[in-house]
């Protein structure tokens, strides 16, 4: 059957992909396209895809993206963006497309392959219990991308904003990319990275970010995605924690007609911790599935997912969360939650968290919530004097400030708020504004 797996196979002989100067590379690239054949597109007959069908997505005619990048303008970006005070990354259709001075590192992936560290953390086989289709059909395909490196005792002074831009180059296409952060001993970072398709056209964006945190340095992340309400995305967050290292990461999911949204935090190192946090903000008839897969692999770690949903009209969630305690992860601390609000009769989520213990001296926890507004907390804001849209908005602001609770930066949380009052305004809750 000529179904997109097959022609994307096909595409990969076509072009000779396994043949690289670098002979690891040509040979990861094999190794990749062999397990996406071996695993195959998944169906809802795979547990980690019960609920989200892609016999429709299957039988789309995407075409591999070539880069055909000459020129690049800055793009016009929203004042919450614009006005950050950070080191700017400008990412176009998958690639570095302007270049400055950092005080870190920063490159384009396809320059980097002889580089130490991104050969370290490709091959890293720190876990392989997190099997994924898209995953694989991406370091089949790894090419596009950047890597970038802090450095040793390296404290950054201001948020690094990647700001990821796609265009109608790349419409009824596949795009795949890869960007490797790496952080070494004791450093310190922020990271924002900002996503969005200036037209709304239709795309399979296969997309990796893995993050590398050597011990006891701290990292927190805020993604926003923003893509095209007609495009598919398929993300992939891979965490690797050393001894001591924290790290947080908020995800904002807005866009895609389809979002898959896959992260996996591998805390290898004794002492680290990781927040795990989300909000995905769906109308019409988007679906967002979120699948988290934190796994525990040595003592003394914690964890924390909190992951909500604000679900509008038709459209669908999905949250899978799995926690993984291997038995020599003694003493640790996880948990995991998710939260759903329903804005219509129409919407609807589905919701598993699983737990996986194979360590006794454990303290583990899991919990999911499906609801409506309150009407009782909405009849009290009304016996007060504030009009029905002000207390629906009110009570919705807070469902969803919760999720940015842990994060400690000042300018990622500003961002946060005025992303998601953004989003308000958008989708045309109510037409009011509320100050922070």
């Amino acid at each position: 059957m000529d179904n997109l797996e097959t022609r994307l196979v096909k595409d990969f002989k076509d072009r000779g992909l396994a043949k690289h100067s670098l002979e690891w590379v040509g040979t990861y690239r094999l190794e990749g396209i062999n397990a996406a054949e071996s695993l195959g597109l998944p169906s809802i007959t795979n547990e980690d895809w019960r609920f989200t069908s892609l016999k429709d997505f299957a039988n789309r005619n995407f075409s591999p993206y070539i880069s055909k990048l000459l020129k690049y303008k800055k793009p016009k970006l929203p004042d919450y963006i614009k006005n950050i005070d950070g080191y700017f990354l400008y990412m176009h259709n998958g690639k570095l497309a302007l270049d400055y001075e950092y005080p870190f590192l920063v490159q384009g992936l396809e320059d980097s392959f002889d580089c130490p560290e991104v050969k370290k953390v490709l091959l890293d086989s720190t876990s392989t219990k997190n099997k994924d289709f898209f995953y694989e059909l991406g370091s089949a395909f790894i090419e596009y991308g950047l890597f970038l490196k802090v450095k040793k005792r390296e404290a950054l002074d201001k948020p690094i904003v990647v700001i990821n831009t796609y265009d109608s180059e790349i419409d009824n296409k596949f795009l795949n990319t890869r960007n490797i952060f790496y952080f070494e001993e004791e450093s310190s970072a922020e990271i924002i990275e900002y996503s969005f398709s200036e037209l709304n056209n239709e795309y399979f964006l296969n997309k990796t970010a893995t993050v590398y945190i050597e011990k006891n340095s701290k990292v927190e992340h805020l993604l926003v995605e923003d893509g095209s309400k007609s495009s598919f995305i398929f993300s992939n967050l891979k965490i690797i924690q050393d001894k001591d290292s924290h790290f947080t990461t908020n995800s904002i999911l807005s866009g895609g007609q389809l979002i898959r949204n896959n992260v996996h935090p591998m805390l290898n190192g004794e002492g680290s911790y990781s927040n795990i946090l989300g909000l995905y903000l769906s109308i019409e008839e988007q679906l967002m599935d979120n699948y988290m897969f934190v796994e525990h692999l040595k003592a003394n770690c914690g964890s924390r997912q909190l992951y909500k949903g604000l679900l509008n009209d038709s459209s669908k969630g999905v949250f899978h969360g799995r926690i993984l305690v291997h038995e020599e992860a003694q003493q640790t601390n996880a948990y995991q939650t998710n939260r759903n609000l329903l804005l219509s009769d129409s919407a609807q989520v589905d919701t598993k968290p699983q737990l996986e213990i194979y360590a006794d001296d454990v303290k583990c926890s899991h919990g999911a919530t499906i609801g409506q507004i309150d009407k009782d907390a909405l009849l009290y804001l009304q016996a007060r004097g504030i009009n029905k849209d002000k207390a629906m908005l009110i009570l919705i602001k807070a469902f969803t400030d919760e999720v940015c609770e842990p994060i400690e930066n000042p300018i990622l949380l500003d961002a946060f708020h005025k992303i998601v009052n953004d989003w308000f305004k958008k989708s045309k809750l109510t037409d009011l504004e509320l100050e922070d």
